[in-house]
């Protein structure tokens, strides 16, 4: 059964793919908010819900493979989904490049949303 967590989480999947394919220079300037690797801070704060959100629907789910292979299958999706987003960075994308430790970033951020639902989210969805 389609519920809203998943509809939610194709959603801020499109969100990441239109933050991720906007031109360089259109970018906002962090200005004095700028610190070494933010960028790294905003592919963590970008995953973090994604993977969130599709780990609550799969822990939720009534299909015992995403119950059982839920953490693994959300991180697939996100190694997926973020490497695709740093190929399509590197050859369509306009002023855009691909990063190892963006990916590494997207990964990072995806294993902190998982760890927050099992410490903390699992609670809000309680049935």
């Amino acid at each position: 059964m389609l519920r809203n967590l998943i509809i939610i989480s194709f959603i801020w999947a499109v969100i990441i793919l239109i933050v991720s394919g906007l031109p360089g220079e259109s970018l906002p300037n962090p200005g004095v908010f700028w610190f070494p690797h933010l960028d790294k801070f905003v592919h963590m704060g970008l995953y973090f819900p994604l993977a969130f959100f599709l780990i609550a629907e799969f822990a939720l789910s009534k299909n015992t493979f995403l119950k059982k292979f839920g953490i693994i299958v959300t991180l697939m999706i996100v190694f997926l989904y973020g490497g695709s987003i740093e190929l399509a960075q590197e050859h369509l994308f306009v002023d855009r490049s691909a990063e190892w430790g963006d990916l590494l970033s997207d990964i990072i951020g995806g294993s902190l949303g998982i760890s927050f639902y099992y410490l903390i989210g699992r609670r809000l969805f309680r049935r």
